[in-house]
């Protein structure tokens, strides 16, 4: 919605400092999105002139609070109000798109009018979320495959309330009963590498895995479209916004940026689902001083749960077709 709406502004970008371009959000009353000579993208929120705070300052995001704005409109008409503005300094469209998927959760979801304490603590938490985010290379065909896996679900919402907040955690998701790890490759031969606390774990539940292979094609779907794909099933505002700050945190500012578009292979939604007890792992001798071992299972000659009391186990509803299961 806010980048559509960016885009369309960026059709009439303002030629003198001080100024901006801007237009009222559909359906939401006095909410403007704007652009200034520099197509820096500010959100525009009603205020009152005596609600006052000291400014905030960041190093991509400012914030002025209770000001008095006068907004060029596309009929030539000027719109003056009492608004605090928060705006973004940067023009990068991967940057801009992400930043405005996060001012759409936080401030766009059809709260009461905030005041400006409310909406300093928001952006608070946005500065911490793009703290963590940083530039760094994240493993995004994993997260491509989570998501995937989350897409499959029968029950989206409950899937990604078992989805692991961890970038490193030992399983993709965790339930009462069970836990489930993704495994996503870019080969044809479904091999992945495992611990063997990942297939044997210790404790009173079941572990499966998830086996996904993908293949890098034009067709398919990038991780930033999985993730709007996702989140376009979410009703839970709360749940929706967690859901887009966890694949930030995961994926990094590469969520949008990144030119990979992946498919399932052989089949668009085609993958399998193991028991992770069927899986075969290294043996240790007890007492070995050897830790932390990683191995690679090719799981060709290995066969996916069949059995229809396990699929229940693991909460999977299948479609009847090896390779075509639903979460």
């Amino acid at each position: 919605m806010l980048f559509a709406l960016y885009n369309t502004l960026c059709e009439r970008i303002p030629e003198t400092e001080g100024s901006q371009f801007g237009l009222p959000i559909s359906g939401l009353d006095d909410l403007w999105l704007c652009v200034d000579f520099k197509a820096y993208p500010a959100l525009l929120l009603p205020a009152k002139e005596t609600d006052l705070r000291p400014d905030i300052v960041l190093r991509s995001v400012d914030v002025g609070f209770s000001r008095q704005c006068e907004i060029q409109t596309a009929d030539n008409q000027a719109q003056s109000g009492c608004y605090t503005i928060i705006r973004l300094k940067d023009d990068d469209p991967d940057i801009v798109r992400l930043f405005m998927r996060i001012l759409e959760e936080r401030f766009c979801g059809g709260d009461d009018a905030l005041n400006n304490a409310a909406i300093a603590e928001r952006i608070q938490e946005i500065a911490a979320l793009f703290s963590q985010v940083g530039g760094a290379s994240r493993d995004l065909i994993g997260l491509w495959g989570e998501l995937f896996a989350i897409a499959q679900s029968v029950d989206t919402e409950a899937a990604i309330r078992s989805w692991s907040a961890r970038k490193n955690a030992k399983f993709d998701f965790i339930t009462e009963s069970f836990v489930l790890d993704v495994k996503t490759t870019l080969s044809n031969i479904p091999k992945h590498r495992f611990s063997i606390e990942q297939l044997r774990p210790a404790g009173d539940f079941d572990a499966f895995i998830f086996s996904l292979c993908v293949e890098e094609v034009p067709a398919g779907k990038s991780v930033g479209e999985m993730m709007d794909m996702v989140a376009d099933r979410i009703a839970d505002t709360e749940l929706r916004s967690a859901f887009l700050l966890q694949c930030l945190i995961k994926g990094g500012r590469d969520i949008y940026q990144s030119p990979l578009h992946l498919q399932a292979y052989p089949e668009e939604n085609c993958y399998e689902v193991f028991d992770a007890r069927d899986i075969p792992v290294p043996v240790v001798e007890l007492g070995s001083p050897i830790d932390n071992i990683r191995f690679d299972v090719e799981l060709t000659q290995i066969e996916p749960i069949q059995n229809r009391a396990k699929r229940l186990s693991v909460g999977f509803v299948w479609c009847g077709m090896r390779g075509t299961s639903q979460l």
